[in-house]
């Protein structure tokens, strides 16, 4: 059995994310590990193929809306976090590209274990594949994901 001692959960504020955190949790006490909350603020997508998008440009995506969407963001994990007696300052929320971003960032972190929910909140994931299985694919750690 693996030792865990950082724990990322992935949160996009769908309702497999708070099963997502509320595992995340309960493994953290298992493992005595340090556990984070992660949330990206999507940049917008044009989907063109079926597993390739275009990014929106910097003039399309407006500073003033990135900002006041982060601000909801961080607003809404903090939330989530007290809910679970989970420290604000366990809490990340970054501007980018989850299908990417995630993995990355556990990277950064040294992250031993990735949670996630299995289904998403976005329809256009469905449409062009979905965010768990791009980390799936792209983790260099365990990924556990947890549904309804």
């Amino acid at each position: 059995m693996h030792n865990y001692q950082t724990i990322l959960v992935a949160v996009d504020f769908s309702p497999d994310s708070e099963k997502a955190i509320a595992r995340g949790k309960q493994l953290a006490e298992i493992y005595q590990a340090e556990l984070m909350l992660l949330h990206l603020v999507e940049e917008p997508t044009y989907p063109v193929f079926e597993d390739i998008s275009l990014s929106g440009t910097s003039g399309i995506w407006m500073p003033e809306i990135a900002e006041s969407m982060t601000k909801a963001a961080k607003a809404r994990l903090h939330s989530m976090a007290e809910e679970y007696d989970i420290p604000s300052e366990q809490c990340e929320v970054l501007s980018g590209f989850s299908k990417v971003d995630i993995a990355e960032r556990a990277d950064e972190l040294s992250v031993d274990l990735i949670i996630m929910g299995r289904h998403g909140h976005s329809f256009l994931e469905k449409l062009i594949g979905s965010t768990t299985t791009s980390v799936l694919h792209h983790a260099d750690c365990d990924v556990l994901t947890v549904s309804k």
